[in-house]
């Protein structure tokens, strides 16, 4: 399946909230579609996650997803649930936009 959005590489410290609690870990790529985690934990398709992480301002944004895909051992796809405004502007800053 394509993406909509084109996924750019980037280093953002995230706090990732599972069914198997909160952790801290980080995403190394990102579009307004979605982005890749890496864990080491297993998760499943179609898992609901959420995450949080700081703009540069300081504020803390939450966002939601569903698992899109899994690579065992080294992370996995999330597709994000709808984008806010908020969530939107701090993505396309993330990406130099």
């Amino acid at each position: 399946m394509a993406r909509k959005d084109e996924r750019q590489p980037v280093a953002v410290e995230i706090i990732l909230d599972s069914a198997a609690g909160k952790r801290s870990t980080r995403i190394s790529d990102l579009s307004l579609g979605g982005c890749y985690v890496e864990s080491m934990t297993n998760f499943r398709d179609g898992e609901e996650v959420a995450f949080e992480l700081q703009s540069a301002d300081g504020k803390t944004l939450r966002f939601t997803g569903t698992v899109a895909y899994v690579l065992d051992g080294f992370g996995f796809g999330l597709k994000f649930d709808e984008l806010s405004e908020e969530q939107s502007r701090f993505v396309r800053t993330a990406l130099g936009e």
